[in-house]
């Protein structure tokens, strides 16, 4: 496996992989499973709109068909294996839809956010939804908000223990109402299904640093992404860029010996958004899978950038990491 300290990046295609459509401007937080790790062979791409949870195929890795619908009102998917079943956990917030029932397990509820999950061996059939954690429980999660929020949950095996990160609270940004995670928290439990508990009463992992370059504002998204004893963090946090005189984000790399302590790999990001196309107001999310076969690592993320009929869309794109090779010395 590569060093990803070491890595650069590149851009697939300066065009995104992914789209939304006229009636779903915005697809957000990829979250993808590799041949090798599917039980078909397949690509799988899972995202959310504003409807909810949406499931694409591919065979490629490139060119995308959707299959399902699996959530209404769901975020921010994540999936975690473990002996052959797939959990699929993700964000539920805001208010029922009308005619529409949604249930944790506990029954109707209000608008504060939790973290559900929902199993299946086969990436078709998934399970009724489990209650994983409640923002009402996590103290930092409110933060001046009327209602609790915790968002991008996922899941990591850690020993004995499993860990749940996920974000806390938001920040409105207030020259393009664009919502962002302020927070970056975390859980654990000696159980999959939980109960999961505080890993630092009342304290976040991170959290926004005022005279920060890059995090100023916001820690944004985070996908946590083991590499044997060490833990990686593609971090997009949101910051005041005073240049441009207006809110940003980038992707940079973060790392933890122990995944609660976590440092800055380097001050200069791996990316930021673009002068101008699909990609140049945020970096908003990724996930990130080292491809053995090809000897290097994807990286599919989202952005924003170009509007559609007023509503500013947010597509799926592709960047591919690789060491530079050594070049042998001349005698």
């Amino acid at each position: 496996m590569q060093d990803l300290e070491k890595c650069r990046w590149f851009p697939f295609s300066d065009e995104p992989l992914v789209t939304g459509k006229e009636y779903i401007p915005k697809i957000c937080d990829p979250q993808v499973l590799l041949p090798q790790q599917s039980c078909d062979g397949k690509w799988h791409m899972f995202f959310h709109s504003w409807f909810g949870l949406h499931h694409f195929i591919s065979t490629s890795g490139i060119a995308w068909e959707p299959r399902k619908m699996i959530e209404i009102r769901g975020h921010s998917p994540f999936i975690f294996m473990e002996n052959e079943n797939y959990y699929l956990i993700y964000e539920k917030h805001d208010r029922n839809i009308p005619f529409v029932s949604h249930r944790t397990g506990e029954g109707k509820r209000d608008s504060y956010s939790c973290i559900e999950m929902r199993t299946s061996t086969d990436l078709v059939t998934w399970s009724k939804p489990r209650l994983l954690l409640d923002g009402r429980t996590i103290p930092f999660a409110g933060d001046y908000l009327r209602y609790p929020r915790i968002s991008r949950p996922q899941l990591i095996r850690a020993g004995d223990e499993y860990r749940l990160y996920f974000g806390a609270s938001h920040l409105v940004l207030p020259d393009t109402g664009q919502k962002v995670s302020r927070y970056f928290g975390c859980v654990s439990s000696s159980s999959l299904t939980g109960p999961y508990r505080m890993v630092r009463p009342d304290q976040p992992l991170l959290e926004p640093i005022p005279d920060d370059r890059w995090s100023n504002l916001g820690c944004g998204s985070i996908r946590v992404i083991p590499c044997g004893d060490v833990l990686y963090a593609f971090q997009c946090p949101v910051y005041w860029d005073s240049s441009k005189r207006r809110t940003s984000s980038c992707m940079i790399l973060l790392k933890s010996e122990d995944g609660y302590l976590w440092e800055r790999c380097s001050n200069e990001p791996i990316l930021v958004p673009s002068e101008k196309g699909w990609a140049s107001s945020y970096i908003m999310g990724c996930d990130v899978h080292y491809k053995a076969d090809e000897k290097c690592w994807y990286c599919y993320f989202s952005a924003s950038g170009d509007k559609k009929y007023l509503f500013k869309k947010e597509s799926i794109g592709l960047l591919i990491g690789n060491v530079p090779e050594k070049k042998p010395r001349q005698v």
